[in-house]
């Protein structure tokens, strides 16, 4: 469920709205569409949910270098995450800061 959350988040920091379509083509693996369904309805009750690393789970590939690249990357994103969530916070309320202040002016 984890990863579903964790791809939804991608998604919306990418500018794209999650749907069910997007999810699944990003999958790691086949997951039944009403885990993904789920998962995004989670998603929306909490947009900034942390997702701890230990969820993320790769995929198992023939290649050991591919494997471990993908370890990595997957890594690399979810640490980035929760950075990229606390900046679009920050970024809305910068917004509604300098929306105050005009109004006030």
């Amino acid at each position: 469920m984890e990863n579903i959350i964790l791809i939804a988040q991608q998604l919306s920091k990418e500018g794209k709205v999650p749907n069910t379509a997007l999810i699944k083509a990003r999958l790691l693996k086949k997951v039944p569409l009403p885990m993904i369904i789920q998962g995004l309805k989670m998603w929306k009750e909490n947009p900034q949910k942390e997702i701890p690393i230990a969820t993320m789970q790769a995929p198992p590939l023939d290649n050991e270098n591919a494997h471990f690249e993908r370890r990595v990357d997957a890594k690399i994103e979810q640490a980035l995450a929760p950075l990229i969530t606390e900046i679009v916070s920050l970024q809305r309320q910068l917004n509604q800061l300098q929306k105050q202040l005009a109004k006030e002016e």
